[in-house]
């Protein structure tokens, strides 16, 4: 944790009389028990200060500091008795001289000493000035949310605070992600931001704050602010068709990958194939071998170009005797009926893909705009802020939404090696992240894993390109992902299995604040990280265009 010194006064005095709720009666490892009493209607409001709030901001006077601490227990003495006595615990310190504040206790707390109802002002004050920026430097900060206090005090974040270290949004059902993602974007588009948004479901098509919309796949009813793209195959790794293929066994393998070269190789030199393939059964190995050599730098190239509709009859070109007889070493023999056998399944797999409508933003991209194209022309563009990719209607045959997501990340991962984020830094939202960081799909395809997000998760910082992934399924998350994200929105968790991840993510979640996680009011969060001294119970603010993450009407289609 930082300190952050701040050159102004404190918002309020800490140390108010008539904010005086009792006594520090108890000292333990990290907190206190105060004996509580009631206090005096307040000057500074109509209504008398309420003591014995469970969640309630406290602040224990320490001679030169304050204290900061939270109510996470309440309770009576004896039954017969009307005295309450309240355990705190004890988040940060505040020297109340120079205005810094750190994380965790400076000084022990003494039996005794006096303690404050915190000010919702100076709770606002304690949370936003981990941003580590002066009061005079004017931060840009995100509006997100309010404080659950009885003003519902407005708190902001500065950009740094939020993304600084990578964000994790995570929530059951309802709870409130989709607005939380919806109010960041807004505020982030304020300013001089680029977001490129992974809308699994097609529910933020209703963002209009300087966003650019683009859908893959068949979409039936498209808006006329949504334009259709297509990543097309030959933009894809090797590992990505592979993905896609599925090739089995010791011969379909080596067969695809031959036969890819080769379709390359006849893309870039017509003259050994005629007809667009290139057929070796009895054929001289030196004019393709040749060729080879004299393209070798084109062939390497990631985005080499071949007409994948020829890749069918290539692979059945490959199914070849690698030499005619002992004597002919330079020339292919005839054609493998063993080879030709195995690599059926495959053919017969390839041919099934490449009719499929479902893909043919992947493999009959012809008239349409090209995704990276796009996102190219978005990130030279000076009013663009969001980039929104919508897969709502791209198939999950074949894995072929979470590669072609991979995809994109990866790309985004090499403009970002290449230093092209240093001074325009890029935010990446992953909406149902749990769809494209599964470790089942990992596992099923362990020689090509789906990991770009991953790697921009571990990696990204450096280089300017941070993640958020938002999921109501992180126990579908990898622990060593979710671990990278240096802060955390917890709207109600239900599940006990996504609640014990999270406590193993984060060490700043306390055990209060995981026992009211599944008595979360929807639109209310949970936010801790790195950068808060304390775990911030907040009311997100309701976005200007709302997300459409409503379920069935039942009411009115169902009479």
């Amino acid at each position: 944790m930082q300190t952050g010194t701040l050159t102004h006064s404190l918002p309020s005095n800490p140390f108010n009389f008539e904010r005086h709720i009792g006594t520090v009666a108890e000292i333990g490892h990290g907190s206190v028990v105060t004996a509580l009493h009631p206090v005096p209607v307040s000057s500074e409001s109509d209504e008398s200060l309420i003591v014995g709030d469970i969640g309630s901001f406290i602040l224990v006077a320490c001679r030169e500091y304050a204290i900061f601490g939270q109510i996470t227990k309440i309770e009576r003495a004896d039954l017969d008795e009307e005295s309450l006595f309240a355990t705190v615990k004890l988040q940060a310190t505040i020297e109340v001289r120079t205005g810094s504040i750190t994380a965790g206790t400076l000084t022990t707390p003494r039996i005794g000493q006096k303690v404050f109802l915190a000010h919702p002002k100076l709770v606002q004050w304690v949370v936003e000035a981990q941003g580590g920026r002066t009061a005079e430097e004017r931060p840009i900060s995100l509006s997100l949310a309010n404080l659950t206090d009885a003003k519902e005090t407005p708190v902001g974040f500065t950009p740094e605070m939020i993304f600084g270290r990578h964000l994790a949004v995570v929530g059951s059902t309802g709870a409130g992600k989709s607005w939380t993602l919806a109010r960041l974007m807004e505020e982030t588009s304020k300013y001089k931001s680029k977001v490129v948004l992974f809308d699994a479901t097609g529910e933020f098509n209703s963002l209009e704050a300087a966003t650019k919309h683009v859908h893959l796949g068949n979409h039936p009813s498209p808006s006329p602010e949504s334009m259709e793209v297509a990543l097309p195959y030959f933009q894809l790794t090797e590992r990505d068709l592979f993905s896609i293929f599925k090739p089995h066994g010791q011969s379909q393998g080596p067969k695809l990958r031959m036969a890819i070269r080769s379709l390359k190789l006849a893309w870039l030199d017509t003259s050994i194939a005629p007809d667009g393939t290139i057929v070796k059964a009895n054929k001289s190995k030196l004019q393709f071998e040749q060729a080879m050599r004299e393209h070798r730098r084109e062939l390497e190239a990631p985005d080499a170009k071949f007409d994948v509709r020829k890749l069918v009859r290539q692979i059945q070109n490959e199914c070849v005797h690698d030499q005619r007889s002992e004597l002919e070493p330079t020339v292919w023999g005839d054609y493998n009926g063993v080879d030709r056998a195995y690599c059926i399944p495959l053919v017969n797999r390839i041919h099934d893909i490449l009719r499929s409508p479902s893909l043919e933003s992947i493999f009959n991209p012809d008239g349409k705009h090209s995704l990276l194209l796009e996102l190219e022309r978005f990130l030279e563009s000076p009013d663009e802020k969001i980039f929104r990719i919508s897969l709502e209607h791209l198939s999950f045959a074949h894995n072929a939404r979470e590669i072609v997501a991979n995809a994109i990340g990866r790309h985004m991962l090499n403009l970002a090696r290449d230093g092209r984020f240093r001074e325009h830094p890029l935010l990446v939202i992953v909406d149902e992240a749990h769809q494209f960081l599964n470790q089942s799909l990992t596992a099923e395809s362990e020689q090509h894993p789906l990991d770009s997000f991953a790697i921009i998760a571990k990696e990204g910082r450096k280089y300017a390109l941070n993640i958020c992934l938002a999921t109501q399924r992180p126990r579908d998350i990898p622990e060593d992902v979710l671990s990278q994200m240096g802060t955390l929105i917890v709207h109600r968790l239900i599940n006990h299995q996504d609640r014990a991840v999270i406590e193993r993510a984060s060490t700043e979640m306390d055990s209060a604040s995981m026992q009211s996680l599944p008595a979360l009011a929807p639109g209310r969060a949970i936010i801790l990280g790195v950068d808060f001294p304390i775990p911030l119970e907040v009311k997100v603010r309701a976005p200007r265009s709302a997300p459409a993450s409503d379920g069935p009407d039942y009411q009115r289609f169902w009479r």
